[in-house]
């Protein structure tokens, strides 16, 4: 009879044994578990964030590009002469292009140049003023290739700044900066005359765009 009570007892102590171990197994496992999320949320959520910004700049590095190459076209069309209120009508559709950017973020500037005496040199320049600089002017020196004697180059170029989603919690310590500048030059020639020129009002007042 008492060998039975104590074999009961056994049994129902190492039952709580196994009862404790199993807690604290658990409770070793959640404190696992903690520790992993605490390490790989910080990595989730740079890798998601940094998936947007991949895809917004991939997005707008195309309006850029589409924008520069619009508006040296449509300033390419015109014949013999344009006129700066053209080209103020024309820096329109490149703002229909990049948005959302607003036009005030957006930079657009024209360049002509012409080889006269067989030095390549600019005739006239205009943009719209507004937006982030688009650096110095363009480089000449790889320009002669694409010109010929008497047939003018136009050179159009659009200009914005992206901001990174993640520098809002990684900060500018990481990535260097706030913002980065995008910018893109395109260079036609004029398509229904050899030199165009831009006149700042009309062509008997002489005053080219600047």
């Amino acid at each position: 009879m008492l060998k039975a009570k104590l074999s009961k007892l056994a049994q129902r102590t190492a039952g709580s044994d196994r009862l404790m171990r199993m807690g604290d197994m658990l409770r070793e496992e959640r404190g696992a578990a903690a520790i992993e999320f605490a390490f790989i949320v910080p990595f989730m959520c740079f890798l998601y964030f940094g998936l947007i910004d991949v895809t917004g700049l991939i997005s707008l590095n195309r309006r850029v590009v589409s924008s520069a190459s619009t508006m040296a076209d449509l300033v390419g069309q015109q014949k013999a002469n344009t006129f700066q209120s053209v080209i103020n009508d024309q820096y329109n559709a490149v703002y229909v292009i990049m948005q959302p950017v607003t036009a005030a973020n957006v930079r657009i500037e024209v360049y002509d140049y012409r080889k006269v005496s067989g030095t390549i040199t600019q005739i006239w320049k205009t943009g719209n003023g507004q937006g982030p600089s688009c650096g110095s002017a363009p480089d000449t020196s790889t320009m002669a290739s694409l010109m010929t004697a008497g047939n003018d180059l136009i050179v159009a170029r659009a200009c914005t700044t992206y901001t990174p989603t993640v520098v809002s919690f990684l900060g500018v310590n990481i990535l260097g900066s706030t913002s980065f500048n995008i910018r893109q030059a395109i260079s036609v020639r004029p398509r229904s005359t050899l030199t165009l020129n831009c006149y700042a009002t009309t062509v008997a007042a002489g005053t080219m765009c600047s």
